[in-house]
């Protein structure tokens, strides 16, 4: 067996389909599997995987604790492949996916493979689609492999044996977010390579892609990790800015200028500003107000979203000595 492609999910059964059926198509000659994670879902997911007609083997799993990591962790302990192919469950692959990720690994020995991900055409002729693909960018297929600092758990593959060696993804992260960037941290700290790869091309079939209200209410879920992400790695956390620009005031470090955007945050985080802010974006929408403009709401309602996620996560993980635990992250600070 040479790549498990694993496959978590949890209530998304429509886009399951979708991703099952184009995962059908690999023109992979080597031999392979697919490892379905039901992690928890209440819908059809598991009618869904049983009817499916593949291929290759197909196995459906189930996952009691729920949490992507602890999903893919499942699937990780299951596969019999030489290889993990990491691919979430609204992700779109061309059918020679599998052999540029085969090959790429095969060429890089030590190193990981790690594709790009791409919007659906359709959500890019909106006015959110547009700002939002403004924040990722796209590289083109014939653009240079790069080192990558980052890592995207959607489409990366890796060798068994160093996932094994790393004890797999950190089940503490309970949400997706920040466990595929933890795992990248300690892959790194072994001297493993992650490489990117501009022609490694899948598509998003993103919920969260055509308006602003869906976006932010997941970049809110994914913030609610960050306060425990620091706790993990302290100064060595990769977006310390992220950190101190959502932490509660300080009066005795932070800037006046920090402490009136905190103040700023912390109203519109307030239930009616917020759907004021969500109404205004839709009605701008609708007169095409020009992008710049348009552009720079975006940016304050995300930040916020972005605020009130982080509070939610100081509050589930019961940091009241907030202060005491950064201390060292707002004394260090640079403006």
């Amino acid at each position: 067996m040479k790549i498990s492609v694993v496959i978590p999910t949890h209530n998304r059964s429509d886009a399951l389909a979708k991703t099952l059926a184009n995962l059908a198509k690999q023109k992979f000659a080597e031999n392979w599997e697919v490892i379905v994670i039901n992690n928890g879902s209440t819908d059809d997911t598991d009618d869904v995987v049983l009817r499916q007609s593949f291929p290759v083997k197909l196995r459906l799993l189930h996952e009691a604790k729920l949490g992507v990591a602890a999903a893919r962790n499942a699937g990780a302990e299951a596969a019999g492949g030489e290889y993990l192919s990491f691919l979430d469950n609204d992700i779109l692959v061309e059918p020679d996916y599998l052999d540029r990720q085969y090959t790429a690994l095969r060429a890089n020995p030590g190193c990981w493979a790690m594709g790009q991900v791409i919007n659906l055409p359709e959500q890019e002729r909106t006015p959110f689609g547009q700002y939002r693909k403004s924040l990722y960018g796209f590289i083109p297929p014939g653009s240079d492999i790069q080192e990558a600092s980052w890592m995207t758990g959607q489409v990366v593959s890796l060798p068994k044996a160093d996932f094994v060696q790393l004890g797999g993804f950190d089940e503490n992260f309970g949400g997706a977010s920040v466990e595929d960037f933890d795992l990248a941290i300690r892959a790194w700290e072994l001297g493993i390579k992650i490489l990117f790869f501009p022609s490694i091309v899948a598509v998003h079939n993103d919920w969260a892609g055509f308006s602003i209200r869906d976006y932010c209410r997941r970049q809110r879920l994914y913030s609610q990790q960050e306060p425990l992400f620091w706790l993990k790695y302290g100064e060595k956390h990769p977006r310390l800015n992220l950190v101190r620009e959502n932490l509660p005031p300080f009066l005795k470090h932070d800037s006046s200028l920090l402490l009136l955007r905190k103040q700023m945050k912390r109203f519109l985080a307030t239930g009616l500003a917020q759907k004021v802010l969500f109404d205004l974006c839709d009605l701008l929408e609708q007169f095409q107000l020009p992008t710049p403009i348009l552009w720079r709401i975006y940016r304050v309602v995300l930040s916020t979203s972005i605020y009130v996620g982080f509070q939610e996560g100081l509050a589930a993980y019961s940091m009241d000595d907030i202060a005491s635990r950064f201390e060292p992250l707002i004394s260090n600070k640079h403006h």
